[in-house]
């Protein structure tokens, strides 16, 4: 499921640092105010067996603002979206963002009005295949192997050129899958597109510094629920931070 919010702003452009970082924020900030306990067991735990934030979000996003070189400019309306495969999640974040006296988000400094909310149900994928294309650059790490009782560390981002990342994605599109209850039978059939490298600024949750990836588009085949997981919170890695949303 997801929300899509239809905002304003009067500012003229949004700080690079801040096009996705503040999203989390934002998110918790609501599931805090409507649903405290389900935040804080998300904020502590994740969800499911490995623990991803269960969440995803797009940029502050306005098709009318011109093209400024080096700038993420505004303009007018636009719309923001978020989602999640856990209907409370979505129901929780819905029940804030439609309370009348909430019609203004914080965004990293930015005041993006509300004037709409409504909620979207996901395709019902039933031939079990979807090409599906990131708005945002999708992030994949490759991480060293811990010494005992050490943690995962990154070592660099996987890029789509890297021979490794359809495996890693994959295997990362199947994880997600298993976390939200589904049976993880996602196989990509093809990369069939692929956008510029960029990189963003995220925070929160031990996260900090910049992360890199690339906007794909790819082919996949699974169930309709796992394959609906995927369109409700996105792809890859750090999608709480607004990494690899997928375009509806």
């Amino acid at each position: 499921m997801r929300l899509r919010l239809e905002i304003n702003t009067r500012a003229r452009e949004i700080p690079w640092g801040d096009v996705l970082a503040p999203g989390r924020g934002v998110i918790y900030d609501a599931l805090y105010r409507t649903a405290p306990k389900l935040a804080a067991e998300i904020h502590e735990n994740g969800w499911g067996p490995h623990g991803i934030v269960p969440f995803g979000h797009s940029a502050p996003t306005f098709p009318n603002a011109p093209r400024v070189r080096g700038r993420y400019a505004t303009r007018g309306t636009g719309y923001l979206e978020i989602g999640s495969p856990i209907p409370e999640v979505v129901q929780a974040l819905a029940l804030d963002f439609m309370n009348p006296k909430r019609t203004l988000l914080d965004w990293g400094g930015v005041a993006l009005q509300v004037s709409s909310v409504t909620v979207q149900q996901p395709p019902s994928f039933a031939n079990g295949r979807s090409l599906l294309r990131t708005a945002n650059p999708l992030h994949l790490s490759e991480y060293e192997h811990p010494k005992p009782g050490g943690e995962h560390t990154p070592v660099r981002a996987l890029l789509p050129e890297d021979p490794a990342y359809p495996v890693a994605l994959e295997r990362n599109l199947n994880r997600r899958a298993e976390t939200f209850g589904h049976t993880p039978d996602i196989t990509i059939q093809a990369i069939t597109w692929v956008g510029p490298r960029r990189s963003f600024r995220v925070t929160g949750q031990g996260h900090s510094g910049h992360r890199t990836g690339a906007p794909v588009e790819v082919e996949v085949s699974g169930s309709a629920g796992a394959l609906a997981t995927l369109w409700s919170a996105g792809m890859g890695q750090q999608t709480g931070a607004g990494f690899g949303w997928v375009i509806a």
